[in-house]
């Protein structure tokens, strides 16, 4: 049982950190940033519907007003995942986290630089834009005061993208797929700028 609300990150290989380690991972740069424990719970190889497993094991250990990040997508475009079902997974995601009374942060995944994966990556981020403001509805009108009118939402992909506007920036890349280091550093930037906003 977790004792104090914390911030907790529920994702794939993105959120872990692949292939460094928790240690160098945006989660890490949060932790450090903001002052506050930052539990990674980011799996090499999770998919949506293995984050919504995982989701479901941890929220009953997850002590209510804790903040609960969900990022992914990746791994359902190389599975073949529909972006509709990815989305439906998300949405379940984000209701189970509302019952558990705490607050849900939807992670926008980067690009990638693999095709034809990258195209189903950005099909699945273009349902995800169309659904947010009705996928937060809940969420806002529970947290609003707290919100202040921002949604929870933090957007990895423009801290990425390279200047085609789709792919993985070549100097942030650690292949196709993950950044390195200095990638790394740079959802750590868009995740604390955004969580400055959405944690008070």
């Amino acid at each position: 049982m977790y004792k104090h609300p914390e911030i907790f990150a529920v994702g794939d290989s993105l959120t872990w950190g692949y292939p460094y380690g928790p240690d160098d991972s945006w989660t890490a740069m949060v932790e450090r940033e903001l002052a506050r424990p930052v539990i990674n719970l980011g799996v090499n190889g999770a998919t949506t519907d293995d984050m919504r497993r995982e989701l479901i094991n941890i929220l009953p250990d997850v002590e209510p007003r804790s903040v609960v990040i969900i990022t992914g997508g990746a791994n359902d475009a190389y599975n073949l995942v529909s972006p509709a079902k990815s989305l439906r997974y998300y949405q379940d995601m984000v209701e189970r986290i509302l019952i558990a009374r705490c607050l849900p942060v939807i992670g926008l995944t980067g690009p990638m630089s693999d095709e034809p994966f990258q195209t189903r990556l950005l099909e699945f981020r273009a349902l995800m834009l169309d659904h947010l403001d009705e996928m937060l509805a809940p969420a806002m009108r529970q947290w609003g005061a707290q919100l202040s009118g921002h949604a929870p939402v933090i957007d990895f992909f423009p801290a990425l993208v390279a200047a085609d506007g789709h792919s993985l920036l070549p100097d942030l890349a650690s292949g196709d797929c993950h950044p390195n280091r200095a990638g790394y550093a740079k959802m750590g930037e868009a995740a604390v700028a955004a969580l400055r906003q959405i944690i008070k």
